[in-house]
């Protein structure tokens, strides 16, 4: 074999292994891209189902304190009236004379579900953040900027308070009072 045959053989094996290392980097920059993409999205749907069920949740434990604080009123107030009326020290004197065991695990329940899923929430908004992460990582970062850094970034809703926002805007928050 001719040595310029030897070399355009070479040459041509050299280009053929890299057109099929940028083909393989190219494909996989861009399924790792719409795969973020893809899951951005169902993130954001599945923040939006969380963050209803979240207050659906809340209503409907807190609904049932509510009513749990009405017949325990309704109680002690018959109750009250039963042994002479509400006028005067009578409601005192029942008080001195028995107190009910008052049942507050309803109370301590809605306190769990608010907590656990106020905590879940938060996992969920760290969980889609963290997702644009890597989505801008590999739109912006060498080498895969290459193959999908001119698509558009995505777009995360990040739900907070406006006592959040106004804090990050001041760089201040002095408000300590819990109620």
């Amino acid at each position: 074999m001719k040595k310029s045959t030897i070399i355009t053989l070479a040459v041509v094996g050299v280009l053929a292994v890299a057109a099929v290392v940028i083909g393989s980097m190219w494909v996989s920059a861009h399924n790792r891209e719409v795969a973020l993409r893809n899951a951005i999205t169902a993130k954001q749907k599945d923040n939006t189902s969380e963050f209803d069920n979240m207050f659906k949740k809340i209503s409907q434990s807190a609904q049932v304190t509510e009513g749990q604080k009405n017949a325990l009123k309704e109680i002690f107030v018959s109750y009250a009236q039963a042994r002479g009326g509400v006028q005067g020290n009578a409601v005192m004197k029942w008080l001195q004379e028995s107190v009910p065991n008052v049942d507050t695990s309803t109370f301590k329940n809605l306190q769990n579900i608010i907590t656990a899923s106020r905590d879940a929430w938060t996992m969920r908004q760290k969980e889609l953040l963290d997702l644009k992460r890597e989505h801008d990582n590999i739109r912006t970062q060498f080498p895969t900027n290459l193959f999908v850094g001119g698509r558009p970034a995505i777009e995360v809703t990040i739900v907070t308070s406006s006592r959040t926002d106004e804090s990050f805007k001041t760089g201040k928050d002095d408000n300590t009072k819990v109620f």
